[in-house]
């Protein structure tokens, strides 16, 4: 028979044992939350960002739908290329701080 001082460091080594698998457990939890929280920050700045007026993205939306998916795609890119090249000519311009 176990005296009760074998008995109490055998529970106190078993409470340690399911301790550091739980530690373990909570570590890895908190490193996936930790990696979504990054990913949806990441979102909200591209957010921030890009935001847009809700009337711009309703005139988006009826330009989309009378012109088509073709068209309107052909419209996005060449406005995309007119605003990049407006950037370009405008940062050349400007004296750079």
């Amino acid at each position: 028979m176990m005296s009760r001082q074998d008995e109490y460091a055998r529970r106190r080594g078993l409470l340690q044992l399911r301790c550091t698998a739980q530690r373990q457990r909570l570590e890895y939890s908190v490193a996936q939350i930790t990696s979504d929280l990054r990913r949806f920050e990441r979102g909200i700045a591209a957010v921030r960002k890009f935001r847009v007026s809700p009337l711009v993205i309703g005139t988006a939306a009826a330009v989309a739908l009378g012109l088509g998916a073709g068209r309107t795609l052909g419209l996005v890119g060449r406005a995309w290329v007119l605003f990049n090249s407006l950037q370009r000519i405008k940062r050349s311009i400007l004296p750079t701080e």
